[in-house]
């Protein structure tokens, strides 16, 4: 399983929220990893280990994206 949720604004100093769901092997955590872009410079990827396993139903995910903060 991979799946890439990317939000970006426009524009060679851009601003991104990426979260990738990265596939594994059989027993190990799920994981999820993110990275942030601000003004076009990202080098902010983490990775955490779910305590669900994303594959057995549907999930929604919300993010609140202003220019303040992020939910």
């Amino acid at each position: 399983m991979f799946v890439l949720i990317q939000m970006s604004s426009d524009g060679p100093n851009h601003n991104e929220f990426d979260f990738e769901f990265l596939g594994n092997t059989t027993g190990e955590p799920y994981i999820v990893q993110t990275n942030i872009y601000v003004n076009g410079v990202g080098n902010r990827e983490q990775r955490l280990n779910l305590w669900f396993d994303p594959t057995t139903e549907f999930h929604t995910y919300s993010i609140l994206w202003s220019k303040r903060s992020v939910v």
